[in-house]
């Protein structure tokens, strides 16, 4: 049996975890520029390390967002990867 979302806080959750993807995203282009800007090798590698981590946290929230809209029976797009 397939499942249709149609209540207010499954659309909650995508929401959040939308807004989530976002918020790795911008605090990737953070570390990435603040990468950029060093001029220290450590300093360039925490922020690489730190670039890294916000990279593995956005592929494993995409996951949990794709796996959610299959459980509710959604169709997951191409643009949900944006």
């Amino acid at each position: 049996m397939v499942k249709y979302m149609s209540g207010e806080v499954e659309k909650q959750i995508l929401k959040i975890l939308e807004e989530a993807i976002q918020r790795e995203r911008a605090a990737y282009a953070l570390y990435s520029r603040g990468r950029e800007l060093s001029e220290k090798a450590e300093l360039k590698g925490i922020f690489s390390m730190l670039a890294d981590e916000e990279l593995g946290h956005e592929k494993l929230l995409r996951q949990i967002y794709h796996d959610y809209k299959k459980q509710l029976g959604l169709k997951v797009l191409k643009d949900d990867d944006r």
